[in-house]
């Protein structure tokens, strides 16, 4: 049934692109102007004694107090469960960092990242990213996050920060959660590459430039 669905919007993607390439001249004389953002009120002084500072930190200070005195008063109004317990502290010496990619993602990278700085000078590729971290939704799935636990192994961003493309390994040890990562960046409507177990450089560079914005 996913597996249907994926299909489906993969062969829809190539239609909707165009549909989209077609209205955006249109749309784009429809936009509304933003407001003009209220200018900032120009502070008094500019000088400021060493006491001041001590102050607001102080303030700060207070600020945490406060936020733990809630925090603990919560935990008390809440009633904890085995399968969520409450967790305000992280046990000393419980986390040690892990490798981020491999040896030869590592070299692949770096390789796409040259390639990028020559013929796509103002995006930016990134590596392990979480899908909630570049992804939204606005559907609301009470005890499920569809998003939860999901990376892109490599991401590229255009010169604003949005996303163009994401680069994907297939999850050959979770089939179904590999079903649904991809299920969620169709949705999303972003280009997707397959990183082949042995990539050849030059066809993986080819898939990646037809999703690249036009350098002027």
């Amino acid at each position: 049934m996913q597996l249907d669905r994926l299909v489906t919007r993969t062969m829809s993607r190539a239609m909707s692109q165009i549909v989209k390439s077609g209205f955006k001249s249109g749309l784009s004389g429809m936009r509304p102007k933003p407001e003009a953002a209220p200018k900032p009120k120009a502070p008094k002084d500019d000088l400021r004694g060493s006491g001041s500072w001590a102050n607001e930190w102080t303030g700060t200070r207070s600020a945490v107090e406060q936020a733990k005195a809630l925090a603990k008063r919560g935990k008390k109004n809440k009633a904890e469960t085995p399968e969520a317990p409450i967790v305000d502290a992280i046990t000393e010496g419980s986390i040690r960092p892990r490798p981020l990619m491999s040896t030869r993602d590592v070299k692949l990278r770096n390789w796409i990242a040259d390639r990028m700085e020559a013929e796509a000078p103002t995006c930016s590729l990134h590596a392990g990213v979480a899908l909630s971290a570049f992804l939204a939704s606005n559907e609301a799935y009470p005890g499920f996050d569809p998003l939860g636990g999901m990376i892109a192994d490599m991401l590229i961003a255009d010169g604003e920060g949005q996303p163009v493309l994401a680069l994907i390994r297939e999850n050959t040890a979770d089939p179904a959660r590999h079903l649904l990562l991809l299920d969620a960046l169709l949705d999303a409507d972003l280009p997707i590459v397959d990183i082949q177990p042995r990539p050849k450089l030059a066809t993986l560079w080819e898939e990646i430039t037809k999703h690249l914005p036009q350098e002027v």
